[in-house]
């Protein structure tokens, strides 16, 4: 029985290169493999649809007044906004009247307490991207304020 502690011992020894207080040499070169090739790109490129937001739109039930046309690139901003208020979230989104320009506020972007007034901020965000023109909400949270189309 004691030729076990010994064979496993020098087992060991040989498989981990451990004990007769030598240390096993390290080399310096590090392997690093080859690049992958690149693929190939000679097919037909295909343009991708953006995927549906998650969050989308409500109609507020008291909806009136004209429709605002709203530009391609307000909708897009307006999705990033809704990206950011969720389904539940606080914030205002403001168009300009003629519908090119717009600014939000939303929770996240600042600290959200009582008494600070997201919808002034929104309109100031609006009117400051888009100097000499009159801002109006659009939305509250994911709630549009009015009626709208989407220019195409």
């Amino acid at each position: 029985m004691r030729a076990f502690p010994a064979v496993f011992c020098a087992l060991l020894l040989a498989l981990a290169g451990c004990g007769g207080g030598k240390s096993q040499p390290q080399s310096p070169n590090v392997f690093v493999p080859d690049a992958p090739a690149p693929a190939d790109t000679s097919g037909t490129m295909t343009q991708a649809q953006p995927p549906t937001p998650a969050v989308q739109p409500v109609m507020s039930t008291t909806v009136g007044g004209p429709t605002i046309v709203i530009a391609k690139t307000v909708w897009d901003n307006f999705q990033g906004y809704l990206g950011k208020v969720g389904r539940i979230g606080d914030g205002y989104y403001a168009v300009t009247q003629d519908g090119t320009g717009g600014g939000s506020w939303a929770c996240g972007e600042a600290l959200c307490q009582g008494t600070f007034d997201g919808q002034g901020a929104a309109l100031k965000s609006c009117s400051d991207a888009n100097p000499g023109k009159t801002c109006i909400i659009f939305a509250k949270d994911n709630r549009v304020q009015m009626k709208y189309e989407i220019a195409q």
